[in-house]
């Protein structure tokens, strides 16, 4: 499926129900365009000084002149607004994505297809607001920006979705000199749902506890919260360190798919127990 350049464009938003596969082929693309829009940025940005340099030197000799220079350059500045910076500042996202799909690739059959939601430039949501204690004019705010959502069936029939929000706490302030100030700090929390067929793994409830512990994360990752039915295993995982978010990933589903297995393993000695009973 070729990637929506527009809508990608406009709203820095990629979504797509692909193959698991072909993924990869679509966030190339995507990071194809956003060098190409980089590259545009620059021209237009150095025309655009140049234009208005010569323009305020063309002022002295023939003012008509160097007013349309001038002009030039402040529209060719308004044009550079054409070509969003957000895709090239969050690049990394492509290869965070790639990771993912690359991770379920191995556990889903060739063609299932999988929906996926990549957002560069994600709405803020405001979650509170306070006044920030011992700070001259102080406020803390806390927003929530959700930029991706990925879900795809897998071979065993379990369905896979994770999603990523980033949590932004920004403080605001008024220094001793006068200054305002702002300080913005970033960390991801990763939800995982897996929706488990209980024909094969039986009820993994038991295990909520032990999952707890089985779970190894990167030192700067947290399980967040699990919540085990018989039918469903939600975690999350809150990650300080941007670069730990694909290793997190990775390891959150390795965690619960040991205890999904274990679970697997228990139910088929429970069935085998069963039928010797009966047998006898």
């Amino acid at each position: 499926m070729a990637v929506d350049v527009n809508r990608l464009r406009k709203e820095c938003v990629y979504e797509a129900s692909t193959a698991i596969e072909a993924v990869a082929d679509d966030l190339a693309q995507i990071e194809g365009l956003a060098a190409e829009w980089h590259a545009t940025r620059k021209r237009l940005f150095l025309a655009g000084t140049i234009a208005i340099a010569v323009g305020c030197i063309g002022l002295a000799v023939y003012v008509p002149v160097g007013l349309v220079l001038i002009a030039i350059g402040i529209s060719l500045f308004v044009w550079t607004k054409s070509s969003p910076k957000a895709v090239a500042n969050n690049l990394g996202r492509c290869e965070l994505v790639k990771s993912v799909a690359d991770m379920l690739a191995h556990d889903t059959a060739p063609g299932t297809p999988a929906t996926i939601r990549l957002a560069f430039n994600p709405k803020r949501d405001l979650l509170s607001e306070d006044v920030l204690p011992m700070r001259r004019n102080g406020k803390q705010r806390l927003y929530k920006a959700s930029w991706l959502t990925v879900e795809t069936s897998l071979c065993d029939g379990t369905t896979f979705t994770q999603t990523i929000d980033d949590l932004i706490r920004q403080r605001s302030f008024t220094n001793p000199r006068g200054k305002s100030k702002t300080k913005t700090r970033t960390h991801s929390l990763l939800g995982m749902r897996l929706a488990y067929p209980q024909k094969v793994y039986g009820d993994v409830t038991p295990l909520n506890a032990r999952m707890q512990k089985e779970i190894q994360l990167p030192a700067a990752s947290f399980v967040r919260g699990i919540e085990v039915t018989g039918r469903i295993v939600k975690v999350k995982a809150l990650v300080t360190q941007y670069g730990d978010l694909a290793q997190t990933s990775s390891m959150l589903a390795l965690g619960v798919y040991r205890m999904l297995n274990l679970s697997r393993e228990l139910e088929a000695r429970k069935r085998a127990q069963s039928q010797a009973g009966g047998a006898q």
